[in-house]
């Protein structure tokens, strides 16, 4: 056992992908590493050996293949008082994945999704952004996948 290891929350594997990958998003984005590198970096020294790879592969490649279309999707459910490219860069990580995912995870329902991409936030941010994150991705939910919240 490593140092460390026996304090270290135990996350179960499809939550602990989808931190992994807005982590990896903040670090591509923030240190300009390339995507494979980065990967490979949390493949090597930050996944556990439980966590869904297969899910935080997707959610990492998809969302920054298809940051552009993303990027448009997200900005009209902003208010006028924040704009995509001035928010925190976790913010947009958040956003970006939860997005990516939403439209491409048709299999897992949206309120499950929503959930965990709020839950998520709460792992980084205090209630004001939390409560922005929820409100920006029921807003898209609703509009890229409609009825799905409803009952």
């Amino acid at each position: 056992m490593e140092i460390g290891d026996d304090i270290l929350p135990v996350m179960k594997p499809r939550p602990e992908a989808r931190m992994a990958a807005v982590q990896a998003l903040y670090q591509i984005e923030q240190g300009g590493s390339p995507v494979d590198r980065v990967m490979r970096q949390f493949f090597e020294h930050r996944l556990s050996e439980t966590a869904d790879t297969e899910l935080f592969e997707s959610l990492v490649t998809g969302t920054v293949e298809a940051i552009a279309l993303l990027d448009q999707q997200i900005a009209p459910a902003l208010s006028d008082k924040w704009k995509l490219d001035r928010i925190d860069a976790t913010l947009r990580a958040i956003l970006r994945c939860g997005v990516f995912e939403m439209t491409h995870a048709a299999d897992t329902p949206a309120r499950v999704l929503l959930d965990a991409y709020v839950d998520l936030a709460a792992a980084f941010f205090d209630d004001k952004e939390v409560a922005f994150i929820n409100a920006v991705l029921d807003r898209l939910t609703r509009e890229l996948r409609p009825g799905s919240l409803t009952g």
